[in-house]
């Protein structure tokens, strides 16, 4: 019976220690940022910062890049904006050439934008989270790509708290 007992306590921990979780990047304030399959979190380096800060006038708005992730498709940037707004943000336009395709949003809480050209598809999603915000910018070649993995509801639900 005793050696029963230890058997279940052993099975128990190893069950309860190695379930997997599902990979995210933490933000702040236990808000984290789910990884889908195939992405993984890569260093900031030279050449990530200069495709990020190419969407902006530094002097505009200050959004330092705080991850990078990357998959073969596409990459995700994910900002941490401070000295600024929901409504500031919203207004704001990227230095690009490039069609807005479709707005979503208030002045307060959130917005959703897409972009596109010939070469790329952008989209934007911005979300406050008790007055601390989170920028994320994709980059992507293929519009039906962005379409379902970039979409409002997509985005919203890879954020966790």
């Amino acid at each position: 019976m005793k050696n029963v007992i230890l058997y279940l306590s052993i099975s128990m921990t190893l069950v309860c220690c190695t379930s997997k979780q599902d990979p995210s990047v933490l933000l702040f304030n236990k808000i984290s940022f789910k990884l889908n399959d195939g992405e993984e979190v890569v260093k900031i380096d030279s050449k990530k910062k200069e495709i990020f800060n190419s969407y902006f006038d530094k002097k505009s708005v200050q959004i330092p890049l705080f991850r990078c992730i990357k998959s073969d498709s596409y990459l995700i940037f994910v900002g941490i904006p401070f000295n600024t707004s929901v409504k500031e943000l919203t207004d704001y336009s990227l230095t690009h050439t490039l069609n807005q395709t479709f707005f979503e949003g208030d002045s307060t809480n959130y917005f959703y934008k897409t972009y596109s050209n010939e070469k790329e598809q952008i989209t934007i999603y911005t979300r406050n989270f008790n007055n601390n915000l989170v920028y994320v910018l994709t980059v992507s070649n293929s519009a039906k790509l962005s379409d379902s993995l970039f979409n409002i509801k997509a985005l919203s639900n890879r954020f966790k708290k």
